[in-house]
């Protein structure tokens, strides 16, 4: 089967789930939770046997730039599904679904491939726990754009559309810290069973990835400090935030993107 065949109507999906959100976030129509997780979780199903059938098809799983991406996308949306049920992220869908849709479509309709083969069991852990990190730290990401944008709608008296439609901005504070807490465990727990894996920084050329995910590990946890010694929160977290996470994002896709594809071209 195509892998298009399946990442398109996924895509439909995702798409479809987050415009219906973004009608009720925009109060241009009724809340329909049902409605909108389910075609969220139509569109993961779909998704997962993209996955199954492309990027795990062959005799070795296929890592390269896109297919990697269309993974993260799909654990993210995962994480959402899960979330959604106890907490009010709901309006996330709204940026994080469309980007889920985007890379999908890139993935099936990329050709390249990158093997992954000859993975010990410490370095396989070390893939999915950062996968799961950086997951996470991207909807921290959001979440502390949309912390930003209400907080500055509160100081200017001016709610309106999305903004009106976010939790209290002390529940969207303290859930932006609950991500960056587990981001965090997450991200230290690939450091430590990831290092005695690798052989070679230089031929391997991981130099670059691990210098900007030390650097965006750093940025963390100086995020944390701040906030138990000086109750940083609101836009200066936001910041520090989006900064942790562009390193983390430059750490693999930057290095992966210009190895493969650009390199690769060349």
């Amino acid at each position: 089967m195509s892998g298009l065949t399946l990442a398109l109507p996924a895509a439909a999906f995702y798409l479809f789930s987050a415009f219906r959100q973004w009608l009720t976030a925009s109060g241009k129509q009724p809340a329909n939770r049902g409605l909108v997780l389910s075609a969220a979780m139509v569109a993961a199903l779909l998704h997962l046997g993209y996955l199954g059938s492309d990027m795990l098809a062959g005799k070795h799983i296929n890592f390269a730039f896109f297919e990697v991406g269309s993974l993260i996308s799909w654990v993210i949306t995962l994480l959402l599904l899960f979330s959604s049920w106890k907490k009010p992220v709901d309006n996330l869908l709204i940026a994080l679904l469309p980007m889920a849709a985007l890379v999908l479509i890139f993935a099936a309709l990329s050709e390249q491939r990158v093997p992954l083969s000859n993975v010990s069991y410490g370095l396989a852990w070390h893939i999915l726990l950062s996968i799961l990190a950086y997951s996470v730290f991207t909807i921290a990401a959001v979440q502390s754009i949309l912390l930003y944008l209400q907080d500055q709608s509160l100081k200017k008296h001016h709610l309106r559309g999305l903004v009106q439609n976010l939790p209290p901005l002390q529940t969207m504070d303290l859930l932006l810290f609950e991500m960056i807490w587990l981001g965090m465990a997450l991200l230290t727990a690939a450091f430590i069973i990831g290092f005695p894996s690798v052989e070679d920084f230089y031929g391997q050329h991981l130099i670059h990835k691990v210098v900007f995910a030390v650097t965006g590990w750093l940025v963390f946890a100086t995020l944390l400090f701040g906030r138990y010694r000086f109750g940083w929160r609101g836009v200066t977290a936001s910041r520090w935030t989006l900064i942790g996470t562009g390193f983390l994002i430059l750490s693999y896709f930057g290095s992966k993107f210009v190895v493969e594809v650009i390199l690769d071209k060349t």
